[in-house]
């Protein structure tokens, strides 16, 4: 099983739904995230060619729960919103995002950039397949009672969103995942 590196964040749109809206606000975010998949063409010569320009948005059919909007963008992403908090799922596992500097960083740029272009003020990187992604998306849950949760079930956040180990076995050893909260500045 591949587990994938995910962003919370606290969203500030009026209206998720309104699509044409919604691409116009995560426009600021595409030369992030067309870095991503440029960074895996060059990282990978068998990585599928990203052919994204752009952020598209498409309904999701997801029984038993509600249809909802997933928005698609350059470099692997995808964006799903909950009542309070929208989900970001990026293309590269969590494993390589806590242990490969450069991979970190081309990838924690993009987030952050997707989070302020839809008026985040905090982000929460972590691992997907953990129960916190569904209250945030599917529960109502707030960003707050998220990183709640995750410090009740693995310990304080990293200081720094910063590898912790280079050596992947290293940290497939560790009793809890890695995980990191930011404050997002909107300065430039």
């Amino acid at each position: 099983m591949s587990i994938r590196a995910y962003a919370l964040v606290d969203y500030r749109l009026p209206d998720y739904g309104d699509q044409p809206a919604v691409v116009s606000r995560l426009a600021p975010s595409l030369p992030n995230a067309r870095a991503v998949g440029e960074y895996w063409r060059l990282a990978d010569p068998d990585y599928p060619v990203d052919t994204a320009e752009g952020w598209t948005a498409r309904l999701v059919h997801n029984p038993p729960e509600d249809d909802f909007l997933r928005y698609h963008g350059p470099g692997g992403f995808s964006i799903a919103f909950g009542e309070r908090v929208a989900r970001v799922s990026g293309i590269c596992r969590w494993s390589g995002f806590v242990t490969i500097r450069r991979l970190q960083q081309v990838h924690a740029t993009a987030f952050r950039s997707i989070a302020r272009a839809l008026g985040g003020t905090r982000i929460v990187l972590i691992p997907e397949y953990d129960p916190v992604n569904d209250i945030g998306l599917y529960g109502n849950g707030s960003l707050g009672e998220c990183i709640d949760l995750l410090q009740q079930r693995w310990g304080a956040p990293h200081p720094t969103t910063d590898i912790v180990t280079d050596d992947v076995e290293v940290y497939y050893r560790r009793q809890s995942p890695v995980w990191y909260v930011e404050t997002l500045s909107h300065d430039g």
